[in-house]
């Protein structure tokens, strides 16, 4: 993972949807800020991709939404 990931970055999935927008690292984990239903989400660090403009996950949102 290149680039250090700020709060407010959106998390785009592999097959480009947005599935929220990041809070911080924990651990090995990326926090999201409080979803449409109020919860976090804690994505594991080693599906993400690359960090720049946003957070890349090298998942789609199907598959991200399986490991959850």
């Amino acid at each position: 993972m290149n680039g250090d990931v700020v709060s407010g970055l959106p998390i785009i999935c592999a097959d480009d949807l947005i599935h929220g927008y990041a809070e911080d690292m924990e651990r090995d984990y990326l926090r999201t800020t409080p979803l449409a239903d109020g919860e976090r989400h804690f994505i594991p660090a080693e599906v993400i991709d690359h960090v720049d403009d946003a957070v890349y996950l090298r998942v789609t949102r199907e598959e991200l939404l399986r490991l959850l």
